[in-house]
């Protein structure tokens, strides 16, 4: 061969990397991906005097389980709005309080109407009119919740659900036979039921457990969780459906229990969370659930923990191992979020606080004091840190924590720390002699309905309890989220840490 020849070799190897590599441009850099097409919704709500409370509309996007991007528009005098939104993919997203299920696509132009006198009844006009006519018809007579009597066997669940499983079949049969529906409504349909029985199925272990104490054996796991195949073959990109999140994610603990069952008893050894992420690498013959899981699990150890050297050290292993678009894109958002979050946490604290008398994470509402407890809590504490447990007596993850609480509190009694417990049941009289029982030092608070609904606005906690903040001797909330729990060893650090800053 040639100089020429092998020259020439080179730049076709050269250009068809480069090509390569444009279709998926780098994640983890501080760019921005490409969002795709916008989609528009636009439409009208009448008789807005029935619900006169109702000013502003919100559609959420779900990024990952437990994660959302929430879009607001507040609704004019006449009850028109208008959204514009990147969907990245065909999806489904939630438009309250229009409705729960919507498919959208990029470049799609939906057009909506809703009376507010005959909520049932929503007009679709415009991309995917038809589809969404009929979600909205089916949604309207199956609502997806299994029976679910967790206090039978494992073997008579799986009957049981099965049975509910194929009685929902049939009903789809018949409501497509009369309704004389699409191919894409057949598909999403028939994933929509087969997703919420899949997810019952997930639950049930750790709901049958929870009651009666009765655990899977090695034998039984293995007989009960034969379904595991048939769920795999469900998912797929063609459309992002609102159940592939919880679906996924309880799929992803599967796989982590079934390869390594102690875990989530050592969430803090980072070699055992590197093993887990290079088995759900390859958890699945389906490539695509296989980055699913992948991304969900590193969304949710890493991105919602705030911590992204891991990520920082393994951006071309993840390149690799994520090709979906949905995918990178949304982790990649998570990233940049989380990287500006831990460059300059004021401009959130400010913002979540009401320093600045921002809008609350879009919800169209202004921060007030009227219900801000923490505020106030912080303002009594000046020059402390100020370590928030948001939890509930009847809320067993919570009370698990309490001796590690209590533990920390020791360990921290002679450093200027305030330990904060806001508890969505302190007014009650058995959570008051349980909370009292508990002997925990600290600051107690029984919140009001009121006041548990503007922390999970302000703090974005999605009602999942519990969930703990921490600020710093200025005031500025530095952490948020489920892994700052008091048996974390991180935790400890992490208020160590600005104790000597």
């Amino acid at each position: 061969m040639t100089k020429a020849a092998i020259l020439s070799l080179i730049l076709i190897l050269t250009a068809c990397q480069l090509q390569e590599e444009s279709k998926n441009p780098p994640m983890f850099t501080g760019v921005e991906l490409d969002q795709g097409e916008k989609a528009i919704i636009t439409g009208k709500i009448s008789n807005l005097d029935v619900y006169p409370h109702v000013k502003w509309l919100e559609i959420s996007l779900l990024d990952f389980y437990g994660n959302e991007t929430k879009h607001s528009s507040s609704l004019a005098k006449d009850g028109m709005f208008r959204f514009e939104i990147y969907p990245i993919t065909t999806r489904e997203i939630s438009f309250v309080p229009v409705e729960d299920r919507i498919m959208i696509a990029p470049g799609d132009s939906l057009y909506i109407e809703k009376d507010f006198r005959n909520i049932t009844n929503t007009v679709f006009r415009g991309t995917n009119a038809g589809l969404n006519r009929h979600i909205n018809a089916f949604m309207n007579q199956y609502l997806g919740r299994y029976n679910q009597p967790y206090e039978l066997s494992f073997t008579d669940f799986r009957t049981d659900a099965k049975k509910q499983y194929d009685e929902t079949l049939y009903k789809l049969a018949t409501f497509e036979q009369e309704h004389n529906t699409s191919q894409t409504f057949h598909k999403w349909a028939k994933k929509q039921v087969a997703l919420d029985y899949y997810y019952s199925l997930f639950l049930f272990p750790y709901q049958h457990t929870i009651r009666s104490k009765e655990e899977l054996t090695d034998y039984d796991r293995e007989i009960y969780y034969d379904f595991v195949t048939e769920f795999e073959k469900e998912v797929d990109n063609t459309m992002l459906m609102g159940s592939y999140f919880k679906t996924v994610n309880m799929f992803s603990r599967y796989i982590v229990e079934d390869y390594h069952p102690e875990f989530f008893g050592k969430k803090d050894d980072v070699t055992v969370w590197n093993k887990i992420l290079e088995k759900l690498k390859s958890s699945s013959k389906n490539n695509y659930l296989s980055q699913f899981a992948f991304a969900d699990f590193l969304n949710a150890m890493y991105l919602q923990a705030h911590k992204t050297e891991w990520i920082d050290s393994n951006r071309v292993m993840i390149n690799e191992m994520i090709t979906d678009r949905f995918l990178r894109t949304t982790l990649n958002n998570q990233y940049n979020q989380v990287k500006a979050f831990n460059a300059n946490p004021r401009i959130y604290s400010d913002a979540v606080l009401g320093n600045n008398a921002v809008e609350l994470s879009g919800s169209g509402s202004q921060v007030t004091d009227s219900s801000n407890i923490v505020k106030h809590i912080l303002d009594s504490n000046p020059g402390k840190v100020v370590y928030v447990d948001i939890g509930a007596t009847w809320c067993g993850p919570c009370m698990k924590q309490m001796p590690y609480s209590k533990l920390l509190h020791e360990e921290l009694a002679d450093k200027p720390v305030t330990f904060v417990y806001l508890w969505l049941d302190g007014e009650q009289e058995q959570a008051k002699r349980k909370i009292a029982s508990l002997h925990l030092p600290g600051v107690h608070v029984a919140l009001t309905d009121k006041e548990w609904q503007d922390i999970m606005k302000r703090f974005y906690t999605r009602s999942s309890i519990p969930y703990y903040l921490l600020f710093d001797q200025k005031g500025v909330m530095v952490d948020f989220g489920l892994h700052l729990s008091p048996g974390s060893s991180s935790t400890k650090e992490s208020i160590q840490k600005l104790l000597t800053d």
